[in-house]
């Protein structure tokens, strides 16, 4: 660098209205530099409807660009040979490109989510195993706060390359639980004993439960109940469910285990009966 900047002084002869132009040059280019920031900011967060953060580094990525283009011209006017100048430019356009990739996908794809709003903040998703709530959007991550009190940052190409649920948009979701009901019970009695205890249940979502048969023994019969509850309210809903499907079982006198564990596998379907 230090052989290149000396190249330049050497081979340049300029005079003092040289260095005035120069210094009209970097002085204009400096104020248009801030005002297309200033204009960037106007105009995205106008009409794009990108996020404080995102509409800020475009911005400045704008600003940066317009200052390296002047700084070119300064040398140019200076009498620096041009081709020297350029090469100059590209390869520290190129070193920048490849340093900051990552950051520029991230990015791009921060775009393309505040553009088409996958996800909004509030949402409930879950990807690549991840699942919260977001409280956060930037311009390179999506912000989540965990069940159990964690912040996880997810990188925006993530949201765009793998496969994304969002649980805010289906407005509820289904969970399950496993009741084992000892000795040989008549399983058109339990059916509609299981759905009316499930129903009668506060915060359920309005889609009625359903009861599947998985094991059937002489001294037992395992069962699966499935309902639908708000994402937020999933874990006080199957909670309930579990006691009113003990107690609903236990009050026909009928001796059961009853879990919110999911089944290993199912093999038939009990529709329930009114």
């Amino acid at each position: 660098m230090q052989e290149f900047l000396s190249g330049l002084v050497q081979n340049s002869s300029f005079g003092v209205w040289d260095v005035v132009l120069a210094l009209i040059v970097l002085v204009v280019g400096w104020f248009v530099s801030g005002w297309a920031r200033r204009g960037v900011v106007a105009a995205l967060s106008k009409w794009s409807g990108l996020g404080p953060s995102a509409t800020n580094l475009a911005a400045r990525l704008t600003r940066y660009a317009i200052l390296l283009l002047t700084i070119g011209i300064v040398l140019t006017v200076l009498g620096a040979p041009l081709q020297p100048v350029l090469a100059a430019v590209i390869i520290i356009s190129t070193v920048a490109f490849l340093a900051l990739r990552g950051i520029a996908a991230n990015f791009g794809a921060g775009l393309v989510i505040q553009a088409r709003r996958p996800v909004r903040i509030g949402d409930s998703i879950e990807v690549e195993g991840v699942a919260g709530r977001i409280v956060e959007l930037t311009g390179r991550a999506v912000l989540l706060k965990t069940s159990d009190g964690r912040t996880i940052r997810i990188p925006n190409t993530m949201l765009l390359e793998n496969p994304l649920w969002n649980a805010s948009e289906s407005g509820a979701v289904r969970s399950e639980v496993r009741a084992r009901i000892h000795g040989a019970p008549d399983l058109d009695a339990i059916c509609p004993t299981v759905v009316s205890a499930v129903t009668a249940i506060d915060g359920r979502a309005a889609v009625d439960p359903e009861v599947f048969l998985h094991t059937l023994t002489p001294a037992w019969a395992d069962v699966t109940v499935r309902f639908w509850s708000s994402y937020d309210d999933r874990e006080a809903v199957r909670s309930d469910v579990v006691r009113a499907v003990a107690e609903a079982l236990r009050s026909s006198g009928l001796p059961c285990s009853v879990s919110s564990d999911p089944p290993r596998f199912l093999s038939a379907r009990v529709d329930a009966l009114d």
